[in-house]
């Protein structure tokens, strides 16, 4: 059943809690830099007469030719989310001996838990923890580092939150852009205590000397899209990312106040028809009066259901119209999602921790150029 009729509510005040300075104040770079220019949400306008179909009309333009979006006013306080950095930072500030007694099972292709140093041999210099779905498919709290343990009602509470202020809202504004008769297919799809692989990231990319921000730099010359439905990336002060505009160039992501960038991934593309962007985007190394700051970093992505087939949704008049049906080459016997996101992020762990210093795949080829067939679907190498 879905959630989206309630009003937004914030986790509960516990998590007011000052444990560092927040990062949120952490300054923002003062150099001229080439920003994207992006929509911007604003979903405390959902609930009003008429609001959540303005909303389709807004973001309609930006999911087909941007892939890239923000939203604001979600129904948590800028304290409450720089907590949640603060979990992060504490996390980070583990002895890594204490952190890979956590590590995310790999050699079974799984994100969930820590990865880093120690836990595969890589040249990308960031770290992260991944916590699923509070559910009962996935382990407890002993799972993770004792930072998540200590809060871990706390971040349930957070991404319960987000899922029904943020998640929900987008799903059904999704389905408005389709046209589809029943504006919850999407959400329906998405349920919070149905099995599915999202997940929510702490990360931290690391602070480097020169020569290695070279290296990085090189790393991180060429772009990826993401996985599933879609991305949420709360405001990260130090810039570095970008996003593959149109006309080929990268454009930085602005760190607007009070807002989280939104991205379409993979997964909801191939249920449009391809017609919602997944766009290209990449971590870049930070401007020069940034450059000293590690950058952390607190994420949510989003997939839909494992049982949910990958197939193109049906009767919506707007894929009518743009003839998205008519060169549609489906499966005639469609993966369902769980199979495909075990079936690629089997490709991403066999070709991106195996990426040389030089952005190259194993082979010696550019990423950029390379193409790949996971479970019968054409994607980028690098995806």
């Amino acid at each position: 059943m879905s959630i989206i009729d309630s009003q937004p509510q914030a986790p509960s005040a516990v998590t007011t809690k000052k444990l560092y300075e927040p990062y949120s104040t952490t300054p923002e770079t003062t150099e001229s830099l080439d920003w994207a220019e992006l929509v911007n949400l604003d979903l405390s306008t959902f609930d009003h007469p008429g609001g959540k179909e303005a909303l389709s009309k807004q973001l309609k333009y930006a999911v087909h030719n941007v892939g890239f979006f923000y939203v604001s006013n979600f129904g948590l306080s800028q304290e409450e989310v720089d907590y949640q950095f603060s979990i992060g930072k504490q996390i980070f500030d583990l002895p890594l001996s204490e952190k890979v007694k956590y590590g995310a099972d790999t050699k079974a292709f799984s994100y969930n838990g820590y990865t880093g140093p120690a836990n595969h041999q890589t040249n990308i210099s960031y770290v992260l923890d991944n916590i699923p779905k509070f559910t009962s498919h996935f382990p407890g709290k002993e799972a993770h580092p004792r930072p998540v343990q200590d809060n871990w009602d706390t971040i349930e509470h957070f991404a319960k939150a987000i899922h029904r202020n943020v998640i929900e809202r987008l799903l059904v504004i999704f389905a408005l852009v389709l046209e589809l008769a029943d504006e919850e297919y999407f959400v329906k799809r998405h349920n919070y205590e149905t099995r599915g692989e999202d997940h929510l990231r702490y990360m931290l990319y690391t602070a480097r000397d020169k020569d290695v921000n070279k290296k990085a730099q090189e790393l991180y010359s060429t772009g990826h899209t993401d996985l599933g439905s879609i991305t949420l990336l709360f405001r990260q002060p130090v810039a570095g990312l970008q996003v593959l505009n149109n006309d080929g160039k990268y454009r930085w992501v602005r760190p607007v106040k009070g807002t989280i960038t939104v991205n379409i991934a993979d997964t909801l593309s191939l249920l449009s028809g391809r017609y919602f962007k997944s766009s290209i985007h990449r971590v870049s190394v930070p401007p020069a009066d940034q450059r000293h700051l590690d950058r952390l970093g607190v994420l949510f992505f989003i997939r839909p259901n494992n049982n949910v087939l990958v197939e193109v949704v049906k009767d919506s008049p707007l894929l009518k119209r743009e003839g998205v049906y008519e060169s549609l080459e489906e499966r005639k016997d469609p993966l369902d999602v769980g199979t495909w996101v075990k079936e690629r992020q089997k490709h991403i762990f066999k070709n991106v921790y195996d990426i040389t210093d030089a952005g190259q795949g194993k082979d010696g080829q550019e990423r950029d150029e390379l193409e790949a067939e996971v479970a019968g679907i054409k994607i980028k190498y690098w995806n």
